[in-house]
């Protein structure tokens, strides 16, 4: 790995937590920084579960067209799948009213029914150091429950040693803006997820507009094909 790779894979540590579901993914904080050198040298492979198994799901509900690709990062820096999923999210108000979305709207769920929450871009741009020079330590701990009775706890550190750090410049600009979608009219931006814990075989992006409570929510399935974290 280079010094993006080692910059990036150190400070991922204090975001790892991020998941709810039947059981906690960490067993111990000496785990830590063997999982996130693996994570930093391979990030798992998505396919679509449809039949050309390539390319965008299009999904539609009353109002909206929605469209959800995976592996359709080419931004800065390039080894961002290697760190967390970003998936790339089209929208396109076909009503007469605007519809607002928001980061609640999406939800990543794994065979094993574990939940993982969008990340801020903000996060993304911290996880990664950035442009940062210097050393800084940031230290995580979250707890967290679940409606099934399961709770997760995480532990972590993130250390970033010297350097320039990662470029990071597209992490922001190409995330999906928060915010109305004017009738008639389409966006398009990625929306950032933690990688799942080891050995998930298939993962669900679940679209859920508050903005539209009448309408059932949309599940857009891929499949693993790569490594996943861990393995």
């Amino acid at each position: 790995m280079g010094q993006e790779a080692s910059a990036a894979a150190t400070n991922l540590l204090g975001r790892l937590s991020r998941v709810k579901g039947k059981a906690g993914p960490w067993r111990s904080l000496a785990m830590l920084p063997a999982l996130a050198l693996i994570a930093a040298c391979a990030g798992p492979m998505l396919r679509p579960q449809t039949p050309t198994g390539t390319g965008a799901i299009v999904q539609e509900m009353p109002s909206l067209r929605i469209s959800v690709e995976a592996e359709a990062w080419r931004g800065r820096p390039r080894s961002l799948p290697d760190y967390v999923l970003p998936f790339l999210v089209i929208l396109k108000n076909t009503g007469t009213t605007p519809v607002t979305i928001t980061p609640a709207d999406f939800l990543l769920l794994d065979d094993a029914n574990r939940q993982y929450l969008p990340l801020a871009p903000s996060e993304v741009v911290t996880l990664l150091g950035g442009r940062a020079s210097g050393v800084g330590a940031s230290p995580s701990v979250e707890v967290s429950g679940s409606t099934a009775g399961g709770t997760s706890v995480g532990v972590g550190l993130g250390i970033l040693l010297g350097g320039y750090g990662t470029d990071t410049r597209d992490v922001i600009p190409q995330a999906l803006a928060e915010g109305p979608i004017l009738a008639g009219t389409e966006v398009k931006g990625f929306v950032y997820f933690p990688h799942p814990v080891p050995g998930f075989k298939s993962l669900r992006l679940v679209v859920a507009p508050q903005a539209l409570p009448a309408q059932p929510r949309l599940d857009f399935e891929f499949r693993r094909t790569g490594p996943s974290l861990g393995q």
